[in-house]
């Protein structure tokens, strides 16, 4: 129904989707096994490389115990970390939309405010809200605490792209590495074989999350089986390292060696725990927990056991530990067999954090923190799974100059600890405000949760920061280098958008009939609380002969031009008044569209929206000719608006038909007049420009040289009416809007 019973409107039926989203034990067992192939790559494939990141080859031998003490800090982490913080506790944590990482986590303590056109508002999610006072009562809402932790959620945002370059780099090249065990002669071309299979990886992309989870997830689901086996058998040999159970080992490890360094290496066992975060939106907490919690955690701690077990026993396998622990010994059809599945499977762990900066994506364009970029839905039932064109391609870049770069040096091992250690303490950091401000727990229960999640993160990021001479500086450089981008993009933008949310003009501040003394004497029932303000005449003398207009501060009246033309409002909200599209075409022009549709499109939360359901118009009585229209599409529903004049126009013909004012026959041969001879769509374009806000000459120079020189060509660049698709280019007509920020 509309917002006043002043507006008329046209109410279709419930909004449903074309396609249900699953439920059940069954559905839920599928997500979880289109998971494995997904999200648990990285952090299954880790085997290859931590047992001789924490003990390098060209090191001396380790003795027993502290072989069994670096198995338990590795048993320990991964419980810690993946298991209790992340899917007993983190996947509990998905925002609005459903999506998790520290920028969800941060959109659920600051929801940005629901915009409405006045009419119905078509939502399936619930927005969070503090249980600690309202909106501006918060210690977090202070300004200075909002924009630290705004600045703080990007640098977590930005070191989680950045491990979305350096994981395929890693995982692949670790994998590949192990052919040189069976064949020393093709050690040299480790590099380019890398690159080859990383190409292909990325280009699968497109085949979408399900596919390319159907595709996977065998072969992670074996990978892991693989390594569960080799653990058991390797374990009968020494059952002793069973010990490793016992946290007291771990600690002990570091007490003898004194050596902080080691726990670089066993942060890499739980590289990839962000994406079980980061892809919460591509299945759900439920599938994530019971694919980790049934399968992959388990398989895990066999693996670790049985590498541990085999090093005690023949320290000979120092030289690779996990492909010289493959029982049958090397070259033999177990180890082969074992070895195509462990370059496979570390082909398939670039998947998780590509998919993560996906969805990372996503949510930074939502909140106008970079410019939008094309995303394509790629299932039906899930919302969240999506395919970014150009991210993909731009991470592909990225990768193959990384492992280019630094081939198979140990830096980018450094790089890669130090991006993972970095998300993980920025993600604890929000974890623990959520727990007070969204949860409603008392303060003490976050404190003591960050101190204790908090403690092992700083452990690891503390052994990262050692790193940074070492290769983790390009993680620490590219996040900083991201972090500010992003900063400097959302203080534009938001000036941009508070512009035209603050200079836009209602009605009949800006038209008026011929011969009103006043600007509001006109001023009849209008579409209550979006293009003008509500009025206490709830009646007037509606005129039988068309009415005509003037703009405000000119004398001629406004010609009504034979045109159906569409107003788009690009804030996708009326409540501020007319859209600057409609203000700038009266400056322009000394006439008026005899058909007028202050128009947006609202993407909702189901895959497909019903032709009939599509569409909810509203008629402004206070101005003959004048509507408000609402096209809603579902996600994976293309923005063609070629043929969207006619089914408006029936709504539009039915409206007048209903409410019998005035000459509806004259009325309705004008609509048709316009249609026939023009349909227009009329784009608001900003230009904007630099307004001095200090007397620093400085300061204002560097604020003109943001906006104008650099934020105005990306805004160009990234015009959000490209995914618009119209029957004609000649029918859109762009109207510059000049915006002093």
């Amino acid at each position: 129904m509309p917002a006043d019973p002043e507006a008329a409107a046209t109410t279709p039926r419930q909004l449903k989707s074309a396609s249900s989203p699953p439920k059940g034990l069954r559905a839920t067992a599928l997500l979880a096994a289109l998971s494995l192939g997904v999200i648990y790559g990285d952090i299954g494939t880790s085997p290859l490389y931590v047992l001789n990141a924490v003990f390098p080859s060209s090191g001396p031998v380790p003795s027993k115990e502290d072989i069994i003490g670096a198995v338990s800090a590795v048993i320990w982490a991964i419980t810690i970390v993946p298991l209790i913080k992340y899917a007993l506790i983190a996947l509990s944590f998905g925002n609005a939309t459903g999506e998790g990482g520290p920028f969800a986590l941060y959109t659920s303590l600051f929801p940005p405010r629901e915009e409405s056109d006045g009419q119905r508002t078509f939502t399936r999610h619930r927005t969070f809200t503090s249980v600690h006072g309202a909106e501006g009562e918060r210690f977090i809402d202070r300004p200075f605490v909002k924009a630290s932790l705004y600045a703080w959620v990007l640098f977590g945002t930005s070191l989680t792209i950045s491990d979305g370059l350096l994981t395929p780099a890693v995982s692949v090249t670790s994998a590949v590495t192990g052919i040189a065990v069976a064949a020393p002669s093709v050690a040299h071309s480790v590099v380019p074989i890398s690159i080859a299979i990383l190409v292909v990886l990325f280009l699968v992309q497109g085949f979408g999350t399900r596919r390319v989870g159907v595709t996977f997830a065998p072969i992670v689901f074996i990978w892991l089986g693989i390594n569960a086996i080799s653990g058991i058998i390797n374990i009968t040999a020494f059952p002793g390292i069973f010990r490793a159970f016992d946290p007291s080992r771990a600690v002990m490890l570091f007490v003898r060696t004194k050596n902080f360094d080691l726990l670089a290496g066993v942060l890499l066992a739980i590289t990839g725990v962000e994406a079980m975060f980061a892809n919460l939106a591509q299945f759900g907490p439920l599938a994530i927990r019971v694919s980790f919690i049934g399968w992959v955690y388990p398989c895990l701690l066999l693996a670790y056991l049985g590498q541990g077990a085999k090093l005690v026993t023949d320290p000979s396998v120092l030289s690779n530990v996990f492909f010289a622990s493959i029982p049958g010994g090397v070259g033999g059809g177990y180890w082969w067999f074992s070895w195509v599945f462990a370059v496979m499977a570390a082909v398939i762990a670039s998947q998780a954090m590509i998919t993560a900066t996906f969805s990372l994506v996503q949510q930074l364009t939502r909140l106008h923190a970079m410019p939008a970029v094309k995303i394509i839905h790629t299932a039906d039932d899930v919302e969240g799974q999506i395919y970014a064109p150009a991210v993909n391609v731009l991470l592909m870049i990225g990768t193959i100059a990384l492992t280019a770069g630094f081939g198979t040096d140990v830096a980018l091992t450094n790089a890669y600890g130090f991006a993972v250690s970095g998300v993980m303490i920025v993600t604890t950091s929000f974890l623990a405000i959520a727990l007070v401000y969204i949860r409603g727990f008392p303060f003490g229960v976050g404190i003591w949760f960050f101190i204790f999640a908090g403690f092992f993160d700083a452990l690891f990021w503390g052994a990262s920061l050692k790193k940074v001479p070492h290769g983790a500086w390009f993680p620490l450089g590219m996040a900083v280098l991201l972090a500010i981008l992003f900063i400097l993009y959302s203080w534009a933008k938001k000036l941009e958008l508070t512009f035209d949310l603050t200079h836009r003009h209602r009605l009949n501040d800006v038209m008026r009939t011929v011969g009103a003394d006043r600007p509001d004497a006109q001023a009849g029932p209008m579409f209550a609380s979006s293009l003008g303000e509500k009025s206490t005449e709830m009646t007037r003398p509606v005129p039988v002969q068309a009415p005509s207009y003037e703009a405000v501060g000119r004398s001629t009246a406004l010609s009504r031009l034979p045109i159906f033309a569409f107003f788009h409002n690009p804030s996708a909200s009326t409540l501020g008044g007319a859209p600057h599209s409609f203000s700038a075409f009266l400056r322009c022009y000394p006439s008026l569209p005899q058909v007028i549709i202050f128009f947006n499109v609202q993407v909702v939360g189901v895959a497909h929206t019903f032709e009939e359901e599509r569409y909810l118009v509203s008629r402004i009585r206070s101005f003959e000719g004048m509507y408000i229209a609402t096209l809603r599409l579902g996600y994976r529903d293309p923005i063609d608006l070629a043929s969207v004049a006619s089914p408006i126009r029936d709504l539009i013909v039915e409206l007048e038909r209903h409410s019998g004012e005035g000459d509806v026959a004259r009325k309705i041969a004008l609509i048709d007049a316009s249609m026939e001879h023009a349909v227009t769509h009329i784009l608001p374009r900003f230009y904007v420009t630099a307004a001095d806000s200090s007397r620093n000459k400085v300061v204002n120079y560097v604020r003109r040289f943001l906006i104008e020189s650099v934020y105005r060509r990306v805004a160009v660049n990234f015009d959000e009416y490209d995914q618009f698709k119209f029957a004609n280019e000649e029918d859109v007509l762009r109207m510059g809007v000049s915006a002093s920020l």
